[in-house]
């Protein structure tokens, strides 16, 4: 059976309880922080203060972005400094062993 953890994240500055597996609390809050993000940057743009539209704008935002390939240039980015600390390692590697 599966620990699971409740957290209370932020969003919009209403406190909301989300239960999620234990061990995982740091990505749940990484992603209220995202959303987060995202529906105060649609709330400065349409100037609502409705909740439910807010998250429904931002559900759906999001949802294009993945669905439509948007993620590809952050796995891009992401692989590409991968590499360059990889190459980072082996030189450290390489000056301590030389």
């Amino acid at each position: 059976m599966t620990e699971i953890a409740t957290v209370r994240v932020q969003i919009l500055g209403r406190e909301f309880p989300v239960a999620c597996p234990a061990g995982q609390e740091h990505e749940l809050e990484t992603a209220a922080t995202f959303v987060d993000n995202r529906m105060r940057e649609i709330q400065e743009k349409t100037g609502t203060n409705a909740l439910e539209r807010l998250a429904v704008m931002a559900a759906l935002n999001i949802a294009h972005e993945h669905l439509s390939g948007d993620t590809q240039s952050a796995d891009a980015e992401l692989k590409q400094l991968a590499e360059r600390i990889g190459t980072t390692l082996e030189r450290l590697s390489a000056t301590e062993t030389g």
